[in-house]
């Protein structure tokens, strides 16, 4: 009996160390990998261990630097809609409060820096001050606050995400170092009012559509077809028999605009066919779409 386990261990032994021969790259791959996913969580919680700690200390040291919206870990935020024509503004508020009854005995004083994308400005007042420095926060009142302007660099210029991002961060210089930040993602719309294009390759139709989350505001539209010859609406849309709707035809008789209502908090979507069902009329802004939005009110 003790042969033949032997001899059965021994032929998986070789079998297995057969298979790793025979799948040499397979197997570097899969150590890579265990590699590469064991660094990534030792160095993550390497940090949250690191920020715990830290924390701990300054609390023993009754340093208390906090912040509504900045955090130790770096939070963030998704701030949606926002127009894009008009400058966006984020009140930030800091403390030295542990709790109503216990703050921090001495002045704090602080550096406070914004962090644009590529297509953002943000700043503290005036374009040109980017960077707060020495700012105190002072223990009579435990409590001081700023305000971060954030502004397209371009108007009307932004990704194709509709997405633009600001890091905020503010950091303690005296009496104890310590680092509070945010990420904000605002996401560009039409104050409240969005339209976008749905289309795959391979569908005969696309659906366009407008959102409007305004609490209280009716809003009047204008959907257009770019071009006549390539896309046709279709004519079993409700929004046709709707009798606030209004319709402009082309002299040989084809529906080229309508222009109809959306109720506040509701959305609209209208059925177009197009010629070419191997076409991707996918849109979320930019030029040339396949139908064409205006807002009318």
């Amino acid at each position: 009996m003790k042969r033949k386990e032997i001899t059965k261990n021994s032929a998986k032994k070789r079998w297995s160390f057969s298979f790793f021969k025979k799948h040499r790259a397979l197997s570097v791959s899969l150590v890579m990998i265990a590699a590469v996913i064991g660094s990534f969580l030792v160095i993550n919680y390497g940090r949250y261990v690191k920020d715990i700690i830290e924390v701990y200390y300054l609390r023993t040291k009754n340093f208390y630097f906090s912040s509504d919206k900045l955090t130790p870990s770096g939070k963030t935020y998704e701030i949606y809609p926002w127009s894009g024509s008009i400058p966006y503004q984020i009140d930030i508020n800091m403390s030295s409060l542990l709790n109503s009854l216990k703050g921090t005995s001495d002045n704090i004083i602080y550096n406070v820096e914004c962090t644009p994308d590529s297509y953002t400005l943000c700043y503290f007042g005036s374009q040109s001050v980017t960077r707060l420095e020495n700012r105190p926060l002072y223990s009579s009142t435990h409590a001081d606050s700023f305000v971060v302007t954030v502004a397209l660099k371009t108007p009307g210029v932004y990704p194709t995400s509709n997405t633009v991002s600001v890091t905020i961060t503010a950091s303690s210089v005296s009496p104890y170092e310590e680092t509070l930040s945010a990420t904000f993602n605002l996401k560009i719309g039409d104050y409240g009012v969005n339209y976008l294009i749905e289309d795959e390759p391979g569908r005969l139709y696309l659906d366009a559509l407008v959102s409007n989350t305004l609490p209280t505001d009716t809003i009047r539209v204008q959907f257009e077809i770019s071009d006549i010859s390539k896309y046709s609406i279709d004519m079993s849309n409700t929004i046709l028999n709707d009798p606030n709707t209004q319709i402009d035809k082309d002299a040989n008789d084809n529906i080229t605009k309508i222009r109809f209502d959306v109720e506040p908090k509701s959305s609209m979507m209208v059925r177009y066919y197009k010629n070419d069902p191997n076409a991707d009329n996918s849109y979320t802004s930019g030029n040339n779409p396949a139908i064409i939005y205006t807002r009318l009110s």
